[in-house]
């Protein structure tokens, strides 16, 4: 349990990340002056990223000192994932809106509903993936400790 929370920053930074480029439709061919590349709009969207992050981090802690009585690893984990979902669908909703309406239509984006869904579909997907290869290291490791304790 000690290395959860980087194990789940971790997991969280490859979820953000891989959801942009899931949702990243390109450039289109008939763009009027500067293009935007990805990475100029995934820091847009980081800057709101790594604010409401920080915000639910300190909520998860705040939770978590007073709730790790009643579970030590089912309540954070939990609670974990709630704060990162609301600050993934928080920075999703800021960032659609920090977009002037003609761009994000250029980029495939034609309203937030779309948008919001195919980032957090992504993210979610991404989440599952990391989290089954989480658990399943995991279950190995312990099956061969309590192999060569045999």
């Amino acid at each position: 349990m000690k290395s959860f929370p980087i194990r789940f920053l971790l997991f969280i930074v490859a979820a953000e990340l891989t959801a942009s480029f899931a949702v990243w439709h390109g450039t289109p061919t008939d763009w009027k002056g500067q293009l935007p590349s990805f990475w100029y709009l995934e820091m847009l969207r980081l800057r709101y990223w790594c604010g409401f992050g920080l915000a639910f981090a300190g909520l998860w802690l705040i939770g978590w000192l007073g709730l790790r009585r009643l579970s030590a690893t089912v309540i954070p984990i939990l609670l974990a994932a709630l704060c990162a979902l609301a600050a993934e669908v928080m920075t999703s909703i800021y960032f659609w809106r920090s977009l002037p309406p003609n761009q994000a239509s250029y980029l495939g984006w034609y309203n937030s509903r779309q948008y919001f869904r195919e980032h957090l579909v992504s993210w979610i997907v991404v989440l599952a993936i990391c989290g089954l290869c989480e658990w399943y290291l995991g279950h190995r490791k312990h099956q061969v400790q309590t192999q060569s304790l045999s």
